[in-house]
This record gives C-alpha cells, sequence and structure tokens, in this order.
C-alpha cells in the first residue's frame, strides 16, 4: 500500500508549491487529484483487508457451480477445462472456509458437486485405465486436489479409494521417475512443470488428510532437477513444456509458468523464501507503467515476440488467457504487495465499472472460462 500511498501524497506537495507559488484555482487540480487517489488506495486496501473482492467472488462459484448444465456430459465443452474449474474453484473454497464459516454448509455441497463430478467413471476414461496414469499427470493432480478438498472440509470419505489410488501413485511414481515429472496426457511426448507443480499441490493435500510424507522428499529432487536441467537459456525459469529429447519443447509463457509458480508455493509454503522463479516471473512477465495502479501481463519473455507454440503452453489454457488472474495468485502466494495491490486495483475497478457478468445466457464452454478466472482470482484473494 505504500508506494501508491506516496503517490497520493505526492499531488498534495504539487498543491503546496502551487499555493506558495500563488497560482489560485490551478492548485486545485492536484489537490482534487490527490484526495480522490487517497481515498480510492483507502478503499481498496480495506476491500483486501476485508476480503470483500473474495467474498464476493466465493459468492458468484457458489451460485454457479451447482447448476447442473456445468457438468453435463457435452461434447461441446472440453473435460480439461472443466477439470481445471473444478480444482481451482475447490481450492478457492478450501480457503473460503476460514474467512466465510456462515456459508459452510454451501461450500460442503458444492465441493460434494466438485467431487461427485471428477469421480464419475463413466465421465473420465482416465479412471478405466491406472496403467496409463503415468501419461496422465494433468487429470491425477486437478482430481485428487478436488477430491483431497473435499475430505479435508467434510471429513466425508465417500471417494477415499479414488483419491488414496490417485495419492500413492503420484506419491511413489514422481520421486521414482527419470525426469521427476509425469507426462500430461497420452498424446504428448513431453512434460509441463505446471502441471506436475499442481500434482506436489495435490500431493501437500494427500499428506494433510493421511499423514503421509510423499511430498518433502519428491518436492526437494522435483525442484533441484528443474534448477539443474531445465530453466530456460534466457532466464531461471522452466521451459512451459520439455522433452527426452529437447529440454526446451515449449518457451515459458505467462500463464504456463505463473500456474508453476503458484502451485509450487502453495505446495510448500516453508520453501519460498529464496525461491528464484517468483523473481524471474516478475522481472520478465511484468509490464508497469509510471503509475502504481496500472500494471499488465506480458504474455511471454521478450516483448514483441510470440511465443512457439503458444497455445500449446498450459494446456488446456490458450495464452493471454487468465493472466492477470494468475499473476494475483502468484503475488498473494509470494507476498508480493506492490504487484498484488495493482492487481486487486484492477479487479476492483472492474467489478464497480463492468456489470456482473450474466453467467445464464452464457454457454457452458463460456462460462468455464468465465468461472475459471473467478475461480483462480478468488484463490489469490483469499490469502
Amino acid at each position: 500500500m505504500l508506494p501508491p500511498l506516496l503517490f497520493s501524497l505526492s499531488f498534495f506537495v504539487l498543491a503546496w508549491w502551487l499555493y506558495r507559488k500563488e497560482l489560485g484555482l490551478w492548485l486545485l487540480v492536484p489537490l482534487f487529484t490527490g484526495l480522490i487517489l487517497l481515498v480510492f488506495t483507502i478503499v481498496v486496501e480495506l476491500e483486501d483487508v476485508n476480503r470483500v473482492q473474495a467474498k464476493y467472488d466465493v459468492d458468484i462459484l457458489l451460485n454457479e457451480l451447482r447448476r447442473p448444465d456445468l457438468w453435463a456430459k457435452a461434447d461441446l465443452v472440453n473435460n480439461e477445462e472443466r477439470l481445471l474449474l473444478a480444482s481451482t474453484s475447490s481450492l478457492a473454497l478450501f480457503r473460503a472456509v476460514d474467512y466465510l464459516p456462515e456459508r459452510k454448509l454451501a461450500i460442503d455441497s458444492t465441493l460434494r458437486v466438485l467431487a461427485e463430478w471428477v469421480g464419475q467413471r463413466s465421465m473420465h476414461k482416465q479412471w478405466q485405465n491406472p496403467r496409463q496414469w503415468d501419461r496422465q499427470v494433468f487429470f491425477l493432480a486437478h482430481t485428487a486436489t478436488v477430491l483431497a478438498h473435499y475430505q479435508l472440509v467434510t471429513k466425508e470419505e465417500t471417494f477415499d479409494r479414488g483419491l488414496r489410488d490417485i495419492g500413492n501413485h503420484l506419491g511413489k511414481r514422481l520421486q521414482r521417475g527419470r525426469y521427476k515429472h509425469l507426462a500430461s496426457r497420452p498424446g504428448e511426448d513431453f512434460f509441463r512443470p505446471a502441471d506436475n507443480a499442481a500434482a506436489l499441490y495435490a500431493l501437500s493435500q494427500y499428506d494433510a488428510y493421511y499423514g503421509t510424507n510423499y511430498l518433502e522428499a519428491t518436492y526437494k529432487d522435483w525442484a533441484e532437477y528443474l534448477e539443474a536441467e531445465l530453466f530456460h537459456a534466457e532466464s531461471r525459469l522452466p521451459c512451459s513444456a520439455f522433452s527426452t529429447t529437447n529440454r526446451c519443447q515449449l518457451e515459458p509463457n505467462a500463464t504456463a509458468t505463473g500456474l508453476y509458480i503458484a502451485y509450487r508455493a502453495a505446495a510448500a509454503p516453508e520453501f519460498m523464501e529464496n525461491d528464484i522463479p517468483w523473481r524471474e516471473w516478475l522481472h520478465y512477465f511484468k509490464r508497469t507503467s509510471f503509475s502504481p495502479f496500472s500494471v499488465t501481463i506480458r504474455p511471454n519473455m521478450r516483448s514483441g515476440e510470440t511465443v512457439r507454440f503458444c497455445n500449446q503452453g498450459a494446456a488446456p489454457l490458450a495464452c493471454k488467457r487468465y493472466e492477470e488472474a494468475v499473476g494475483l495468485w502468484s503475488a498473494a502466494e509470494y507476498g508480493g504487495s506492490y504487484t498484488y495491490f495493482r492487481l486487486f486495483t484492477a479487479v476492483v475497478l472492474n467489478r464497480w465499472l463492468q456489470p456482473v457478468p450474466d453467467f445464464k445466457s452464457s454457454s457452458p464452454t463460456r462460462r468455464t472460462r468465465q468461472l475459471t478466472e473467478v475461480a483462480i482470482r478468488a484463490i489469490g484473494e483469499g490469502i
């Protein structure tokens, strides 16, 4: 809050200088500008401290996620997009239990809807062939996240068998894997650090429920392998994807790298103190202006250049999708207060100035993407 506060106060200094120069009514311009910015800064800070925006976004999720048409079987809706929505929403709701205890029953029932959907073996063919799980880390990570959050919040174990199967598989295979990573899906010949970071987060929740210790040893080996072998040549960031023959199959991009950073921090906050990836992400992906009230996220490392295979960089996320929300979540995890304030300011202004999205009239595909952005944003706002 300090930089925007000082920026606001600088207008009062200018007004005082104009007063000393006896320039009359000209001093009213910086005086009123400073007053508006000062009030706005305080209001934004209060909204964050009191989690006003977080509660608003969680209410949206509680209202919309229980609509059955969102989860109905339909060829027009990508199951991976819905799985990402279920996973990020479950994390937002899991954290909301602490600051919205009065909504606990609604949170429980919504988490149940998400758990039932990811647990449908007829809906997700991945359940039917565990022998392929070494190439299904996207499905395993996000499914385990939903099931673990459900059990941690409700203490109800309807889906215990599925969660145990996935947790044991991830815990053992990530640790033994040659590259400390598993493939995201059968149709790819490379590995995605963002999806594997999500798997580590799922393991952290699995450990929290069952009292196992899969995360610690796995995380250490995983992080050391990335640092030693897989950082992009131009940065200390992992590629969006790497393969056994090409150490940078897909270059870093803002969404994939941001998710990798956010899940990495959420999985093991005790290892964040000197974490390089967050600082590197700020350096390459954050574009700022003179004003502390504005920030944009570049989609790639080098301004003006397109990331190769951009839309494959964080499947099922296309480039330039959810970047500000992912940035806000990452900033919140790492205590990047200045970056967080700038991104959060845009969220507050958007809520004040833009109409509430009409989710009911949106197609399931569009609604899935709209709600995913809300969920990712709510995770950071709830910290």
